[in-house]
């Protein structure tokens, strides 16, 4: 993803449902829809063969635990309690999205080597002497990782009007609610966000601010949304918390810039 002397951002070609974020928005908003399937034709883990290779929503026990504390070391945002509730299933299908392994929020075969990889990964990196950099990339990737999952856990909660909680978001209270979740502190309007917090980069990182004008009547920053990779954006659009693509043409026409907050 590059961007141009025009200010806009020239992304690829992957597409999803472009979501609108006022009422005069041109384009229809899309709802995010809790148990929609996985599209990307990769294989989704079924709950299938030898129960005991499986975990899933409202099994509960040790091995449970055990995978709530794995996904909580590597920076996913969840209760360690044994239960596998709503939340566990949030963070295994944010995990799954990062791995590129198809998204269900069963933890299989499949799941479990990425999790064990990627334990086995940290393990090295934070053993390895004179390794500061490695140390470095794996905090910032599990910070990403924990941005990405508090935003998704959170899909589908209406929009309010000065919002900032999971019962109900604005667009910037929305924005709020998850770096405050992840430690960070930002301002409270969009506008106060571009011109006071974080670092201005040339191109969006997953967990980076990506920041738009002319949404509605006002100068400057209007509106923003949390970079989750691929072309997608998480942002509190008329109907809610939803998913948006921005390399559609109305999100480019407004695009502004992107910050990191990290």
């Amino acid at each position: 993803m590059s961007i141009g002397k025009t200010g806009k951002i020239l992304f690829s070609s992957s597409l999803i449902t472009a979501v609108m974020f006022a009422p005069a928005w041109s384009e229809s908003v899309s709802a995010y829809a809790p148990g929609d399937e996985d599209s990307s034709g990769q294989n989704v883990e079924e709950n299938t063969g030898d129960s005991q290779n499986y975990l899933l929503r409202n099994d509960q026990g040790s091995e449970v635990e055990q995978l709530q504390s794995d996904l909580s070391t590597q920076g996913y945002t969840l209760q360690v309690d044994g239960i596998f509730g709503p939340e566990t299933e949030n963070a295994v299908e944010a995990f799954q999205s990062d791995q590129g392994l198809g998204i269900d929020g069963v933890v299989g075969p499949n799941t479990y080597d990425a999790l064990s990889s990627d334990n086995s990964g940290s393990g090295d990196a934070s053993a390895s002497e004179g390794s500061d950099n490695g140390e470095s990339q794996t905090q910032d990737s599990s910070s990403d990782s924990g941005i990405v999952a508090t935003a998704e856990s959170v899909l589908g909660t209406p929009y309010v009007w000065g919002g900032t909680t999971p019962d109900g978001f604005d667009s910037s209270g929305f924005i709020n609610y998850v770096y405050d979740q992840n430690g960070i502190d930002v301002s409270r309007t969009h506008e106060a966000m571009w011109n006071n917090d974080g670092e201005h980069v040339t191109s969006p990182s997953i967990g980076d601010l990506v920041f738009f004008e002319g949404t509605y009547e006002t100068s400057g920053a209007s509106h923003s949304g949390i970079y989750i990779g691929d072309d997608q954006m998480i942002h509190a659009g008329s109907d809610g918390i939803v998913e948006a693509d921005i390399s559609s043409d109305y999100w480019q026409n407004h695009f502004l810039g992107v910050k990191s907050m990290q």
